[in-house]
């Protein structure tokens, strides 16, 4: 999510019609952009033109518009509402003389009708249309959170995929210049040609991996012009940077508790909470007695309004039986009630949970990618000792072989490491909601 100014904006482009609704946003802080943590403009471009274009959020903000329709809906009972007639007739008969006779009457008339809400359950209505409105409105910031972390996910794995392919490229080079010093090693009858089909098989294999990078590559370029609204092939290119690390790490002080004010999934169901309580308010005050007033003003005559007619009435309506139809409504929405709620704290749970994940992983790969590169560092050293004795032959080349699978192997899984640790924090930050404030930062 963005800064608070910038999601009202985006809500108020997202359809005109939401600028009386995106107030509802005013009092949230929202921070900076969370995508701009990683100091990435490409990424930033990414995800803006995502949240511009991307047509599963367009459906999601739709749903703001129907909602806010209903709340309108829910508002107006609360008014009187007046209907008007009118009626213009003309009539002809024959009679006996030599012209025939023509009457002509005009009615008009309006209709009152108001009922007064007495126990609170239009308001109980209409509030609890409020409260859709606005856990829809979380619908959306929630809808641009999930879609800004997978362009943030996809974007990564695109760069590493580009990173594993110029890395192979320099492997198969390696490995070709090992082949070929086998080779003339073994025309000078310094080797045997077991080496030679050992550095070949070498070879081979580094090379299968290319099609199954290139292919995963173009997969993830799909997916990506898919989320930025784009057919599939129309997207940016992007190149073979390198990875860098995220921001520095984060602690959990505070965290959950943020996270109620936060993450728009939590957000959106307390207030889907509050609105079936309030439904249950307005069941309860449906097996309560109903005042309607009522009136009507009514002109006729021909051809001006020679008569008028006014009626004024005030009716109360209430339930004396209904085979227990109230009551049984009542329960309803007292029993979806609790399960909102149980819904409500297990989602608060998972959230908790999510963040705890995300700070455990983070942390843990973070440490998994130090003691790569100090076994990559040792791993280089063993081989250059290997080549060096081969070389002098002192030793036969399966050292050497596998001094190169290992070393090569390692290069590979450090970018993958890299990888992983910007997917774990790009999944705390949706775990938390969004951008991390400053206090949690050290």
């Amino acid at each position: 999510m963005g800064g608070s100014r910038g999601t009202v904006t985006a809500l108020v482009e997202a359809n005109p019609s939401f600028r009386e609704v995106a107030t509802a946003l005013g009092g949230q802080q929202l921070g900076r952009p969370w995508w701009e943590s990683f100091s990435d403009r490409a990424l930033t471009k990414l995800v803006r033109q995502a949240l511009g274009n991307n047509l599963e959020l367009q459906a999601v903000a739709a749903r703001i518009s129907q909602a806010d329709a209903m709340l309108r809906q829910a508002g107006g009972r609360l008014f009187p509402q007046v209907d008007g007639s009118g009626s213009y007739a003309v009539r002809w008969t024959d009679g006996d003389s030599s012209q025939d006779k023509r009457a002509t009457s005009t009615n008009l008339g309006a209709l009152l009708d108001w009922e007064m809400d007495l126990w609170g359950r239009l308001r109980s209505a209409r509030e609890a249309d409020r409260l859709e409105r606005d856990a829809s409105i979380s619908d959306w910031l929630g809808a641009r959170l999930l879609l800004s972390a997978s362009v943030a996910e996809t974007y990564f794995e695109i760069l590493e995929q580009n990173r594993q392919l110029l890395l192979l490229e320099k492997q198969i080079e390696n490995n070709q210049t090992l082949l070929d010093l086998t080779e003339l090693r073994f025309g000078q009858a310094q080797s045997s040609i077991v080496d030679v089909l050992q550095q070949r098989e070498q070879l081979a294999a580094t090379k299968t991996r290319v099609p199954t990078i290139e292919g995963r590559l173009q997969q993830l370029t799909y997916a990506l012009d898919v989320l930025l609204g784009l057919p599939p092939g129309n997207g940016p290119t992007l190149s073979g940077k390198e990875l860098e690390l995220p921001p520095a790490s984060l602690r959990t002080v505070g965290v959950p508790a943020n996270l109620l004010q936060k993450r728009p999934d939590l957000v959106a169901s307390a207030q889907r909470v509050a609105a079936i309580d309030h439904e249950v308010a307005e069941a309860i005050a449906d097996r309560l007695p109903r005042l309607t007033l009522g009136g009507s003003v009514s002109g006729t005559g021909g051809p001006g309004l020679d008569t008028i007619i006014t009626n004024a009435v005030a009716s109360v309506a209430a339930p004396i039986f209904d085979a227990g139809i109230r009551k049984a409504e009542v329960r309803r929405r007292q029993a979806a009630l609790k399960e909102a709620l149980s819904s409500y704290s297990n989602n608060y749970l998972s959230a908790v949970r999510d963040v705890e994940t995300a700070l455990v992983l983070e942390r843990k790969q973070a440490e998994r990618i130090d003691l790569l590169n100090q076994q990559l560092d040792t791993a280089k050293k063993l081989l250059r000792e290997t080549r060096h004795r081969w070389g002098q032959g002192l030793t036969d080349y399966l050292p050497v072989l596998n001094a190169v699978v290992t070393v090569q192997g390692l290069e590979r899984e450090v970018i993958t490491s890299h990888r992983e640790l910007l997917s774990s924090r790009v999944a705390l930050h949706r775990a938390i909601g969004g951008p991390i404030d400053s206090e949690h930062q050290h």
